[in-house]
């Protein structure tokens, strides 16, 4: 009940459209989602959440807090939504997978200067550094049963969030911070000096992101509501126009 209550207490806007209400979780990563001047959230994910909302006639709560604890409040009700999830046989136990949502490569930023060759995960023991990562995200199935199983390889990462991670970076803390393609080019262009850091070509993962829906706070009807919704976006092309900014 606390946790729920402590949720309760970062609400930071309502979008309405319609007749049900649902919370969705944000975050400050550019640009998947962002605040304004005016402290409204902006980013593609917000965009396409709001498309779909309004087609399904639903009103939105958004909420910010960490991924991880999201994912924790996803399963056990204190979260209704969460964006850019990949879906995973353990997450789908608690998760409706609505999507999907956007398509994800997992790369690396590193320093324009460096050289580090990677062809194959095995590699990255060989590194002299860390590499910044984020807790509860999925790096595709090979990485995270390396990740969990090969010890040699765990060392070899650093676990943090998004900004702290890019700071690490820029201090020579690590070698590299792994994101989705979109945040790697992001940052690349608009956060750091012009020409400072690059992406690395080794792909760590491919795949596709959807919208999250609880299994303990979404019925299957309301489910089943959205999903139509997301067909008739679709069919109307609303989400490419949406995310044709990004390609």
């Amino acid at each position: 009940m606390k946790k729920i209550f402590t949720v309760i207490l970062l609400i930071l806007s309502t979008f309405s459209y319609g007749e049900c209400l649902l919370t969705v979780r944000v975050a400050e990563f550019k640009p998947q989602y962002y605040q304004d001047e005016q402290g409204r959230w902006q980013g593609i994910a917000v965009e396409l959440t709001q498309a779909l909302f309004k087609e399904a006639n639903c009103d939105i709560t958004f909420i910010k807090t960490p991924w991880n604890r999201a994912i924790h409040l996803l399963e056990y009700g204190g979260v209704d939504v969460v964006l850019n999830m990949s879906p995973t046989q353990e997450r789908a136990k608690y998760t409706h997978f609505i999507g999907p949502m956007l398509d994800e490569t997992q790369v690396m930023m590193v320093k324009k200067n460096s050289q580090y060759k990677i062809t194959r995960l095995e590699d990255i023991k060989q590194l002299p550094k860390r590499i910044g990562i984020q807790r509860g995200v999925f790096y595709g199935e090979a990485m995270m049963h390396k990740l969990a199983n090969d010890g040699q390889f765990q060392d070899k990462f650093e676990y943090g969030s998004n900004e702290s991670n890019l700071k690490k970076l820029q201090k020579g803390r690590i070698l590299g911070v792994i994101s989705n393609q979109y945040t790697a080019a992001y940052n690349i262009k608009q956060l750091n000096s012009p020409g400072a850091f690059k992406l690395h070509p080794f792909v760590f993962n491919r795949g596709e992101v959807y919208f999250g829906f609880s299994k303990k706070g979404v019925s299957s009807a309301l489910r089943q509501r959205f999903e139509q919704a997301l067909i008739r976006l679709q069919d109307k092309g609303a989400l490419l126009r949406i995310t044709a900014t990004l390609r």
